[in-house]
């Protein structure tokens, strides 16, 4: 085997809150990750070079050491005793900056498509610790579909995936990209989270294909304190309702939004809405997996 290829999947937060702040200064959250079908592409290819290289469409990406891709790889290299090199090409559609974690998927992809393509031999527990030294994020990424994240993200729950696909339109300001450190000290300290998750009731509720639980889920602490620094963002809000979405989120700390739908029809729809508009980097309809 000289290559594998992966769908580096995007998610959005159904739900997302923050339970406290840690002593070693991460936030302790609770959040409903889902997995989503916009995606990026890569493909992993064995290489005699001594250096692992990344080659992108997208030339806003940091490159080198920055790049969680080449983290991964070092990441694995480490714990894996692996002592090979990759050409990783990596066609780039998730918006930086969006919250959709495109970065976590991609070096999520890198870890396991490396686990694939050298045989290591590593199972998705292995995988999720060397994911979670490159972020957060990338041991949900391991496991996909849907899944409560607890800790700093990292410990995940997997629940079952809705029997039918849930539409949604996506949306993403040009002019808006948010950091999520920047949008956790927005937060501040003192904050007590306010709504919590039940794994058992969703467990359940996600089997039964329950639209209307879901809908009502629908929640994330950082929306109105990056809507408070960037007040135009509400008006993305408005503007999918207006297209007629059932419930709009934002993911993650911003400045994505997504518009859940009742059926693919109204979410295409309603991303066509959007489609010529030249202050959006990002608008499409799509779904869960």
């Amino acid at each position: 085997m000289d290559s594998v290829h992966r769908i580096s999947r995007a998610k959005i937060n159904l739900f997302l809150e923050i339970k406290g702040r840690r002593s070693d200064g991460y936030h302790d959250i609770e959040t409903l990750f889902q997995e989503i079908s916009f995606a990026d592409q890569i493909t992993l290819r064995r290489t005699q070079s001594e250096y692992s290289v990344l080659k992108c469409n997208n030339t806003r990406l940091p490159f080198g050491k920055r790049n969680l891709c080449i983290r991964a790889c070092d990441r694995l290299r480490e714990a894996a005793g692996w002592e090979g090199a990759v050409e990783i090409s990596l066609e780039k559609n998730v918006p930086l900056g969006s919250g959709l974690g495109g970065g976590s998927s991609n070096a999520a992809s890198v870890i396991t498509g490396l686990n694939e393509l050298y045989g290591l031999g590593l199972d998705n527990a292995a995988m999720e610790r060397i994911g979670l030294e490159v972020g957060s994020d990338v041991p949900f990424f391991i496991h996909g579909g849907a899944a409560i994240g607890r800790g700093r993200g990292e410990i995940i729950e997997p629940l079952p995936s809705l029997p039918q696909p849930l539409w949604m339109a996506l949306i993403k300001p040009r002019a808006v990209s948010v950091s999520t450190g920047n949008a956790y000290q927005w937060i501040g300290a003192g904050r007590r989270a306010e709504r919590a998750l039940d794994r058992a009731q969703l467990e359940k509720k996600f089997a039964d294909g329950d639209i209307e639980f879901v809908l009502d889920l629908v929640h994330n602490v950082f929306e109105p304190v990056v809507a408070a620094k960037y007040p135009i963002l509400e008006n993305y809000k408005k503007d999918l309702e207006a297209a007629g979405c059932l419930r709009v989120g934002m993911s993650g700390s911003g400045s994505t939004f997504f518009g859940l739908c009742a059926s693919e029809a109204d979410a295409r729809a309603a991303a066509a809405a959007f489609a010529d508009r030249e202050d959006l980097s990002l608008a499409g309809a799509y779904h869960t997996i």
